[in-house]
């Protein structure tokens, strides 16, 4: 009894000081001093153990606060700049004033998860929400409609989360990419659905209908696609440019010709050109080369988002004078966003160190094969709680691989699972509810009860979906 309320006491404290609204850096530093109290006094994993996951999850560690690093200075910059609101109002300006339904469609699915898979932590949803009030939206329908848009967020930032999952999980983090694009089907469907009943004015037309399918189509067909072909930390980025590209076609057939793109705009999009081109070339070069040992920093994503970061404050800041309040902003906004990502990929390491990880999944293995049904429904509570999918990924992965795998299922599958579930959840967290209810109605903090029952309801319903789907795959 002892060593299961031991490997649990981390899980609880964060859950309980996290529903009762403690912050979630003070929250997880209380799991994190539970964990180590656990690990020394209960489990004792032997020195070795410790050296060893020092050495093999570290480097993991720096690569996810580097990532978060480049994202903080891309999105400061963006905002602070002015190219942001290039980019986005140069697609406001794309489609018929008439019937503004397939430009949302635009902002929703392409701009939303373009710009969180670059920089995550709701980007997408700041800069779109304001953007769809203008479209005609109310503010409440605006901010429900971008919360929506983030279908992509294991891939967001580059997938930090989606890397945790796979180290955590002793799995390939390229194949957990590959499961959680086929297992984003059923929350790309219930998005959309939800979407079009937010934002449609009336019956969605047999054309509307139409054009949301080619979306979620092109959205999955994307997202499994480059996710098999290069690997996990671009897919989110290609995936939505290639919605971006099919609506702007649509846009181009139906309505003539674009807007003329200017000087502004694209000095604007610059930065992620050279983010995917030096992640995609990069990994197209160490392949050929045989994949040298030393060489993954040069495909990493942190390397890259860092050089497309310092190439925003190059292009849109040529001098030091300007370029340094910027990065001390950004490095303002890093500390907490990075602390709190550490900490809770700290709990999960001290937990999968010390074994305790591994009891609990001997634990839920004595359910019976029933429990690995709940494996998604507890990715979406770590998820909704903590607010990031890194933090659920933190704390759940090493015992859900290590329950799978115990009653015979596919570990993998499994994680893809929870990590896809956990992710979606989030739209309905408190942290990021009220980050976009602070950009379109100031002064407040929270949706009003219907608002919130429709997001909660979309996140059940997924939930439901994969908990179904997931048992029949693994």
């Amino acid at each position: 009894m002892l060593p299961t309320l031991a490997a649990t006491a981390p899980i609880l404290v964060v859950l309980l000081l996290l529903a009762v609204r403690f912050p979630s850096l003070i929250a997880g530093t209380a799991g994190l001093t539970t964990a180590l109290l656990a690990a020394s006094t209960v489990h004792r994993p032997d020195r070795s153990e410790v050296v060893g996951a020092a050495t093999s999850l570290g480097p993991t560690v720096l690569e996810v606060a580097l990532i978060l690093l480049g994202g903080v200075l891309l999105a400061t910059a963006l905002s602070a700049t002015g190219a942001r609101d290039h980019i986005a109002g140069w697609l406001e300006r794309v489609g018929d004033e008439q019937d503004r339904v397939p430009a949302i469609l635009l902002l929703v699915f392409g701009l939303t998860p373009f710009m969180e898979s670059v920089t995550g932590f709701g980007l997408g949803v700041v800069i779109t929400a304001p953007l769809l009030v203008r479209m005609g939206l109310s503010p409440v329908r605006a901010v429900v409609a971008g919360l929506l848009g983030l279908v992509l967020v294991p891939w967001g930032s580059l997938g930090p989360g989606t890397l945790v999952a796979a180290e955590l999980g002793g799995q390939d983090v390229d194949a957990l990419g590959v499961w959680s694009a086929l297992l984003s089907l059923p929350v790309l469907l219930v998005s959309m659905t939800v979407v079009l009943v937010v934002v449609a004015p009336s019956r969605p037309s047999p054309r509307l209908l139409a054009l949301a399918a080619a979306v979620v189509a092109t959205l999955w067909g994307t997202l499994v696609l480059a996710n098999t072909v290069g690997g996990t930390a671009p897919t989110g980025i290609i995936a939505s440019g290639a919605v971006i590209a099919l609506l702007l076609a649509v846009a181009r057939v139906r309505h003539g010709a674009l807007p003329r793109v200017t000087r502004d705009l694209a000095r604007a999009v610059t930065p992620f050109v050279v983010l995917l081109a030096g992640i995609l070339g990069a990994t197209a070069i160490v392949a050929a080369v045989g994949s040298p040992a030393g060489a993954g920093w040069l495909t990493s994503p942190a390397l890259w988002v860092l050089v497309a970061a310092a190439a925003a404050v190059r292009l849109y800041l040529p001098t030091g004078g300007q370029a340094l309040p910027l990065v001390r902003t950004a490095l303002s906004r890093w500390v907490p966003i990075a602390g709190n990502a550490i900490v809770f990929m700290a709990i999960g390491i001290v937990m999968a160190t010390a074994g305790m990880a591994a009891h609990l999944a001997d634990t839920v293995t004595g359910l019976g094969p029933a429990s690995v049904a709940l494996i998604p429904a507890l990715g979406a509570l770590g998820g909704y709680l903590t607010g990031t999918n890194t933090g659920a990924a933190a704390m759940f992965s090493a015992a859900t691989t290590g329950a799978a795998s115990g009653l015979g299922a596919d570990g993998l599958v499994a994680l893809a699972g929870q990590n896809v579930a956990g992710s979606y959840a989030i739209i309905v967290s408190p942290p990021r509810v009220a980050l976009a209810v602070g950009v379109v109605l100031s002064g407040r903090s929270r949706l009003p009860a219907g608002a919130t029952r429709v997001l909660a309801t979309a996140v059940l319903v997924a939930t439901a979906a994969l908990c179904a789907v997931v048992p029949a795959l693994a």
